[in-house]
């Protein structure tokens, strides 16, 4: 049953409508990477921040680095092409999640640390300089 369900929406598809649909999918998969790599590194600089370290400055080159590469999605012609550009796009983003991890894993503890006694203090983010350790 769920063959032929399966082979009835295959048949239902021509090749243009894969490429649009596929396009689609691309696009929506492409703006929610780029949203969420970009809140990764928006979080990652506020705990560098909380602790006077150095911002991730460069990473937002990179991301938006990988925006250009959208134009090569709404233009290519087969499916093959769309997934080439979606390398491009996507590749540098999971790049992107892998380095601030890695570089930012070990000081977690202490930005939760700072973030949750903030929290819990009568005097509130007004005063940053006193977060610090």
């Amino acid at each position: 049953m769920i063959e032929q369900l399966v082979e009835w929406a295959g048949a239902q598809f021509s090749p243009e409508a894969y490429l649009f649909w596929t396009r689609i999918q691309c696009l929506a998969w492409t703006a929610a990477d780029i949203t969420i790599v970009l809140l990764l590194i928006r979080l990652a600089n506020l705990g560098r921040g909380l602790l006077g370290m150095r911002r991730h400055v460069w990473a937002y080159a990179v991301l938006a680095a990988t925006v250009p590469p959208v134009v090569g999605v709404l233009l290519a012609e087969d499916g093959a092409a769309i997934f080439a550009f979606e390398l491009l796009i996507t590749v540098p983003h999971f790049l992107l999640i892998l380095y601030l991890m890695v570089l930012n894993m070990r000081h977690a503890p202490q930005v939760l640390r700072i973030l949750v006694t903030n929290a819990m203090d009568d005097t509130g983010p007004q005063n940053r300089h006193s977060m610090r350790p």
